[in-house]
Order: C-alpha cells, then sequence, then structure tokens
C-alpha cells in the first residue's frame, strides 16, 4: 500500500508493504513465534541505545501495526450486522493479522513507557496536522450513540413481543 500525504510544506511518503517488512525480520520472527509475548524481554534484546532508535523503532511498530490492522479489516469483511454483533462479542483472537497487531500495540505502549521523553511518531504527527484524530473521534461518538439506540429498541421490541405473547396466552 502507498499513502501519500502532503500540506504546503511538507510531503510524507509512507510505504507499508507488510508489517513484517516495516518491522524486519528479527522483531517478526519473535512477535510471530513467540509462544508467551514479552515486550520487554523483546526490547531488552534489542539493545537500544538512544532516543532516535527508539523513534525509529516507534516508527516501523506503528506502521506494522497499521498494515496488520487493514489487512485484518480486509479478511473480515461481514455485513454491517455482523460487524456490531462480533463489537458486542469478544474479539477473534484466531486472525493472525489480530494477534500480530495486538502484540505490535503491545511492544509499542512498553517502548514509550521506557522511553517516557520520546518524541511523536510520524503517524502521531500526520494525524494531528490532518485533523484524522478529530473526525474519527466524531465517527466513534455518533457509532456508540447509535449502538445504543439501536440495543434500547430491540429490547423495547423484546419487551412488547412478551407482554404481547403473555396477554395472548391469558385469553381463551
Amino acid at each position: 500500500m502507498i499513502e501519500f500525504l502532503t500540506s504546503n510544506s511538507t510531503s510524507f511518503f509512507f510505504f507499508f508493504q507488510s508489517g513484517k517488512a516495516s518491522v524486519g525480520e528479527t522483531i517478526y520472527r519473535y512477535i510471530n513465534t513467540a509462544d508467551k509475548f514479552s515486550p520487554n524481554h523483546l526490547l531488552d534484546h534489542l539493545n537500544i541505545s538512544s532516543e532516535l532508535e527508539a523513534l525509529e523503532l516507534a516508527d516501523k511498530v506503528e506502521a506494522s501495526i497499521y498494515t496488520w490492522r487493514r489487512k485484518a479489516c480486509v479478511s473480515q469483511s461481514k455485513s454491517s450486522w455482523e460487524l456490531v454483533k462480533d463489537f458486542m462479542s469478544e474479539v477473534d483472537r484466531t486472525d493472525k493479522n489480530q494477534v500480530l497487531a495486538e502484540r505490535a500495540e503491545v511492544l509499542l505502549y512498553c517502548l514509550k513507557q521506557r522511553y517516557p521523553e520520546l518524541s511523536q511518531t510520524s503517524l502521531d504527527t500526520s494525524k494531528i496536522q490532518y485533523n484524522r484524530d478529530v473526525g474519527q473521534a466524531i465517527l466513534e461518538s455518533y457509532s456508540r450513540v447509535l449502538e445504543g439506540l439501536a440495543f434500547n429498541t430491540v429490547a423495547w421490541i423484546e419487551d412488547v413481543l412478551f407482554v404481547d405473547k403473555s396477554t395472548k396466552a391469558q385469553d381463551p
């Protein structure tokens, strides 16, 4: 996938071939094959010596998270009702891309804990610059409201059907 983000003063070029290409062979192998994934053990093994190296790793991990999340969404193309049902139930942990993205998120979180003074990653900077998080937040809030309304509507319909059924059972 190729994505261009441009502004008047700068251009950003993100090239995400795959999550594996983003993080590199060593990190990918550890994230993919470890039975009990330990991000702190991986960070110790990487021997990061400066905040610049930590920031570069954070950029790579964020790119892989983005790639694996997109692949997981594409592989799980479902109808909107199936998506709502899945959202209300547990997350599907059998999808390899979903598991890799979750592990990479944990790794990124541990990296940010280890380097609290780490500056913003490229993805964070572009989100802020192009107001992508604001639009996403608005959409998420509307979807939560609609989800609550749908749940209440279904509950009311079930109540009406129950009352209707019980009144029919009482009538001779």
